[in-house]
């Protein structure tokens, strides 16, 4: 389970528990946070690029490839699309505001690797659990309440 607990100071300083890990999420300076971490999108796009990594070195190694070191540059923009982008026929949930989200990994591998092990290894960077949720999509739902108790976690 992962939980994410944010105080009323700092404004948007947002202290997140994953099992027995601590990450820390803010908002930039210009949006009215302090900066002290990603904003949970980078934290999306980190994701992505450590779950590319991480795929590739566990396929690699079942495959006894020669791989040495893997290298993920992720970058975002939001651009603006026509009414008649085909691309976004079967999926109008993707434009918001007229514009859609594209989010390209940039991979770079290193080691004595044949051109069919660069392609496969592209092939399986498409299938890391990341990458296929956010091209496919997932299932949310969420529940507001009221709490019975106010948490005393501390930033950490």
């Amino acid at each position: 389970m992962i939980k994410a607990t944010l105080k009323s100071d700092p404004k948007f300083l947002t202290n997140v528990e994953i099992e027995e890990h601590i990450q820390i999420l803010d908002e930039p300076v210009s949006l009215g946070g302090n900066n002290q971490g990603p904003t949970p999108v980078q934290s999306v796009y980190a994701a992505l690029a450590g779950c590319i990594c991480m795929t590739l070195r566990m396929y690699a190694d079942g495959k006894k490839m020669p791989l040495e070191q893997i290298y993920v540059t992720v970058k975002a923009e939001k651009k603006p699309v026509e009414d008649d982008d085909d691309r976004f026929r079967d999926n109008p949930e993707m434009i918001d505001k007229g514009k859609v989200r594209f989010i390209h990994a940039d991979v770079q591998v290193t080691g004595d690797l044949s051109p069919e092990n660069i392609k496969k290894l592209d092939v399986i960077a498409g299938k890391c659990p990341v990458h296929k949720m956010l091209k496919l999509g997932a299932y949310i739902t969420h529940e507001t309440s009221l709490a019975a108790i106010e948490d005393t976690l501390e930033y950490a």
